[in-house]
């Protein structure tokens, strides 16, 4: 639903956007359809030239710059030329009259500094002393406020009078002692963090990050038409583009660049049978690549790691990168950004093909098309990340704590590692249409169709992946009947050795899969949707000759939103540990905080399930949470419809009013799933739908919405193409999802 090569503004023919649903031409998309048209040659040269400029000079000062000082530098360049004409090849052809050409470059410079305000730890707080937090004073040691208090984790303890269940030690003034401070976090966090400066209230904020936001872009656009003779004509056409692009991430001196090349070509070819019948067949070929590095531009990561105590485990031994990574510090309010190599070779790799055919038949304008667009992807991707939350150093019952607080002890809240190979087996969409245009009066034109959409869902790994973390050794959950599903089971730890195999379970033997464990025997997860059809009819009925009423309907499929990404959910899941996500560790009575204290930490919160290390028994353990969805996940689709009135007031000046609606189905609904489904006091687990599967993130197709809209437009035409358009919309918007 975007471009691949951004058509360069000159080079654009004509443009047109399809926003009724009457013709089943169109599809695939729930919103509008673009048509862009690019320019082709002419039997005449001709050419153009520009240069669209912005920097500083032309620019008031901001707002809150300082008196006397210098305004922050700013250039942007966008500049060009195109030429085309016919193709002429001294004494050996002449294409004056049937072969032309049109050619056009542009290129793109950007450059200005992010002078972002940022938030880091003060020298004090790194000390252990948060007695600043309380504003309401001390008594005994304890703050008068207990939202500004905080505690000891590491004294939690069963306590029935507590509504968690549980209570802590509070540190007395809030000052935490020294010999419970992780030095070596500390060291961590003065490495990656600026001094702070003076504390600006108005921007929340104690440093800046002035590292320059910067962009180089060059793009062209070759067409070429020929025409061999009065019922034959074809047309071909090359686009390309390479970008490269640096932007600041929060931290100072933490960089991400992005090198993002894409080409996108393909041609037409048009045959006229006769004057009433005519046939266009299609072909187009796009490739994406999207390959980004962040990283701190002045440190070395194995060294900062091996310092702060980071467990190889945890931010090393990835599958495609051998060195080590800076992981992101997540402190809650604090800024936050860490090291990621995230290659995307695949990110869009498509080939289109397509097939029309026009017949005119007495009032009656027949079309009949189809068409396939394969789908591809693939996207090695490596960071580590932590999360430091109040929760850890408040009472248990949600009041007090300082997330800053439970990085200082190493506390942490949630961690994600992502060593992925992400790859997809190949996918697309197949359309097939019919559409009648029948003007069947001279007053009255009906527009009927039918138009199937089959969104083939490409199944997630390659066997190429065998063995890798990340790669087709994975499953899904299938809360319908509470099932974890396997697509290519791998073989036993046993024989293995590393991840990702099956656990052995005592007493059976290898290789046996634990309970509510299942193959699904295709090989794939996702089941594709085949009851996709979506039937279109529409008219316009002229009164007079100033005024038209219009109005369509029509069932229209979403088949391309989120599917590659919704494909990619499972990478790395049981009995893989390509992508490990701990989220609420260390809550008292989880299998992290089993008696009260906590026992994920910092340096190494996933244990032993790291670079080396084993899955667990089964999938459905609290180091289980994944981003898992409904097997049986279908395609989005929408009732779209509009009826309107149009008024020609005079020869220049046109009043339209129009009501539009749509109401959809199977809208996605992700988020938290398999939570408590009552309210109760004990684990809140045990009132889960299935008791035995943690809460984890899941993804299906039942939500609902509904969108109704009055639209106005006053459209006014002057002499010498000016123009002006005043639009109103009052719309209302319900989902349920």
């Amino acid at each position: 639903s975007t471009y691949a090569v951004p058509p360069i503004i000159d080079a654009i023919q004509e443009f047109k956007v399809v926003s009724r649903t009457d013709s089943a031409e169109f599809g695939s998309s729930l919103g509008g359809v673009v048509n862009v048209v690019t320019k082709s040659g002419t039997s005449q040269f001709h050419g153009a030239g520009w240069e669209y400029i912005r920097n500083d000079a032309f620019d008031s000062d901001p707002a809150f710059l300082a008196t006397g000082a210098k305004k922050p530098s700013y250039r942007q360049n966008q500049f060009g030329a195109s030429v085309g004409g016919p193709v002429e090849i001294p004494h050996l052809y002449n294409g004056k009259d049937k072969t032309f050409f049109y050619f056009a470059y542009q290129g793109f410079r950007y450059s200005q500094p992010a002078s972002s305000n940022i938030l880091v730890p003060t020298a004090t707080q790194l000390g252990g002393d948060f007695s600043a937090l309380c504003t309401a004073g001390f008594t005994a040691g304890v703050c008068n406020n207990p939202a500004q208090q905080i505690y000891n984790p590491l004294t939690t303890a069963p306590n029935g009078t507590s509504a968690s269940g549980y209570s802590r030690q509070p540190f007395l003034n809030n000052m935490v002692p020294a010999n419970l401070i992780n030095a070596q976090l500390v060291g961590y966090a003065q490495t990656i963090f600026p001094a702070a400066g003076p504390y600006v209230a108005s921007t929340n904020s104690n440093a800046i990050d002035t590292d320059p936001n910067t962009q180089h872009q060059n793009e062209f656009n070759v067409r070429i038409d020929h025409s061999f003779g009065q019922k034959d004509s074809v047309w071909f056409r090359y686009s390309r583009i390479n970008s490269a692009v640096s932007t600041p991430a929060t931290l100072p001196g933490l960089i991400k660049d992005d090198a993002i090349p894409a080409r996108d070509w393909g041609g037409s070819y048009v045959h006229i049978f006769s004057p009433s019948t005519e046939l266009q067949v299609q072909y187009a070929r796009t490739t994406v690549s999207d390959n980004s590095t962040q990283a701190f531009t002045k440190l070395n990561a194995a060294s900062v790691d091996a310092a702060a105590g980071f467990s190889s485990q945890f931010a090393s031994n990835f599958a495609g990168f051998s060195g080590w990574l800076i992981p992101s510090p997540g402190i809650a309010n604090i800024a936050n950004g860490g090291e990621i190599i995230q290659d995307t070779p695949e990110a869009t790799d498509n080939n289109q093909f397509a097939g029309t055919l026009t017949k005119v038949k007495g009032t009656h304008e027949l079309k009949f098309g189809a068409g396939f667009i394969s789908s591809k992807f693939s996207s090695p991707i490596y960071y580590p990340q932590l999360g430091f939350a109040n929760a850890e150093t408040s009472d248990t019952n949600g009041t007090g704590g300082f997330a800053l607080a439970s990085f200082l002890l190493g506390v942490t809240d949630s961690a994600n590692r992502r060593n992925v190979e992400e790859t997809t087996r190949p996918g697309g969409l197949f359309s097939g249409f019919f559409q009648d245009s029948w003007k069947a009066t001279p007053h009255l034109t009906l527009n009927y169709g039918l138009r199937y959409d089959l969104t083939l869902i490409p199944p997630y790994g390659t066997q190429a992946t065998i063995g890798l973390q990340g790669g087709i050794e994975t499953g899904d959950v299938n809360f319908a009947n509470g099932t974890y599903v396997l697509q290519d089971p791998p073989p036993p730890c046993s024989q293995r050795g590393v991840a990702p195999c099956i656990p052995s379970i005592a007493g059976e033997p290898g290789g046996t899969l634990p309970a509510n464990v299942v193959i699904d025997p295709r090989g794939k997860i996702a089941h594709n949707t085949y009851t996709n059809f979506g039937p279109r009819i529409g008219f316009a009925y002229r009164i007079g000759d100033k005024t038209v009423v219009r109005g369509s309907a029509g069932i229209v499929y979403d088949n391309w939103a989120a599917v590659s990404q919704m494909a990619q959910n499972i990478e790395g899941d049981w009995p893989g540990i390509g992508q490990l996500i701990g989220n609420n560790l260390n809550a008292p009575g989880s299998s992290t905080a089993p008696t009260g204290p906590p026992t994920a930490f910092a340096q190494n919160p996933f244990g032993g399930n790291g670079g080396a290390g084993l899955p667990p028994a089964t999938p459905f353990t609290s180091s289980a949470v994944q981003w898992y969805y409904d097997p049986n996940i279908k395609n989005a689709y929408a009732y779209q419809y509009n009826f309107g009135i149009q008024r020609q007031l005079n020869s220049s000046t046109t009043v339209t009013g129009s009501y539009v609606g749509t109401e959809s189905r199977r809208d996605n609904i992700g988020g938290y799933y398999n939570t408590a489904l009552t309210p109760g006091p004990g684990n809140p687990q045990s009132r889960a739908l299935y008791p035995y599967i943690e809460p984890t993130f899941y993804d299906r197709s039942n939500g609902v919405g509904t969108y109704n809209s009055f639209q106005f437009a006053l459209d006014k035409r002057f002499a010498g193409g000016l123009a002006y358009q005043v639009a109103y919309t009052f719309s209302k918007t319900l989902d349920e999802n």
